[in-house]
């Protein structure tokens, strides 16, 4: 029998207890603040973000890139923390109450009040454990303002937030700064919607309404924004002829490192990514899933790296029913896997690889 995988499951059960007890709710929340302002079709994010304007020199896989000198969402990519999700929830909320080129002066308050019942902890959702006496709902509030708490004083570390009274007490308010790192501790710069003279990516606004923000890991995330990028900068369009084009990318490993700042292990969510069907990932026929290949010669012609494309079937599900089903199949067989009869589509031409951009 196949030993089981214990981080799957623990996974697997965080998730089925996330959906009982408050990812609708959130989700309805999320839904809420988009229809009563801008209702964007998609969330900008600074390419800065999550993309160095410079590729940086990485010799080796198990020496990345120092974390100082790593792009934000790298840094975020944390086996725990709420950091990454929270940032990009609060880029969700500036959208979707200011235009492009506006600046968001009212972020919500971290807990909800009778007068203000909008806050991060009614657009955040993560369920903490907890282990001490007491009612385990109000322990699990009490935590989960902690988490918020502590993943802002991470992102008030990186100069993206900034209280309002003194450094680390958010209770009284604070300003969102710009995502691109432009802003200090001593020297902040607020943040405003990015405008078409701008490089960005687009996520979805279903990545938001429909929970993928709170269901997916840290690391899916960030590799998530590294494919956002690649197919929209180093992008190609196939398919034409045949009257159904859609673009394709690839990213290769000194890229990934040198400017995203993204290990093997981000890397290899492509697999997870492809089985919720966010992603369509073409591999080549000589290389197995795990990055090894069959045959192996040093022909750089025969490495051809994994090719990806967007899924039509998309971002506009229930995303804690998808991965759940997903996470069940990997419990149960140990493999990333689609539902039945689900495969991606097929790319016959690729162009020659180059590691230099």
């Amino acid at each position: 029998m196949r030993p089981k995988d214990g981080k799957v499951e623990t996974r697997l059960a965080h998730l089925q207890t996330l959906r009982i007890r408050m990812l609708g709710g959130v989700n309805a929340v999320m839904r809420q603040i988009r229809a009563s302002g801008q209702k964007p079709s998609s969330v900008r994010v600074r390419r800065a973000f999550y993309r160095l304007d410079e590729m940086k020199f990485v010799e080796d896989e198990r020496k990345p890139l120092p974390t100082e000198e790593q792009p934000f969402a790298a840094r975020m990519v944390t086996p725990k923390g709420l950091h990454l999700r929270l940032m990009l929830t609060m880029l969700y909320a500036a959208q979707c109450a200011a235009g492009p080129g506006k600046q968001w002066d009212a972020p919500y308050p971290v807990q909800s009040t009778a007068k203000q019942p909008l806050s991060w902890m009614s657009l955040s959702a993560s369920i903490s454990q907890y282990a001490g006496p007491g009612i385990q709902l109000a322990s699990e509030d009490v935590n989960r303002r902690r988490q918020i708490m502590a993943a802002l004083k991470t992102l008030e570390s990186m100069a993206l937030v900034r209280a309002n009274t003194k450094p680390g007490r958010f209770t009284a308010g604070f300003q969102l700064l710009c995502e691109n790192g432009t802003s200090t501790i001593s020297s902040a710069i607020p943040y405003t919607v990015p405008d078409d003279t701008e490089q960005y990516v687009e996520i979805p606004v279903e990545f938001f309404t429909r929970g993928w923000v709170h269901v997916l890991t840290n690391s899916e995330i960030a590799a998530l924004l590294m494919w956002f990028d690649r197919i929209k900068y180093n992008g190609w369009v196939v398919g034409a002829d045949e009257g159904d084009p859609f673009t394709v990318t690839y990213v290769t490993g000194d890229v990934r490192h040198g400017s995203y700042g993204l290990g093997r292990e981000a890397y290899e969510t492509h697999q997870a990514l492809d089985a919720y069907q966010l992603l369509d990932v073409i591999r080549p026929d000589k290389r197995y899933d795990s990055g090894k290949w069959e045959g192996y010669s040093k022909d750089e012609s025969d490495l051809l790296c994994h090719r990806v494309s967007l899924s039509p079937v998309g971002f506009d599900r229930d995303a804690g029913e998808v991965v759940e089903e997903v996470l069940k199949r990997r419990d149960t067989g140990g493999y990333w896997g689609r539902p039945m009869f689900s495969t991606p589509k097929r790319v016959d031409r690729f162009p020659t690889v180059s590691s230099d951009e």
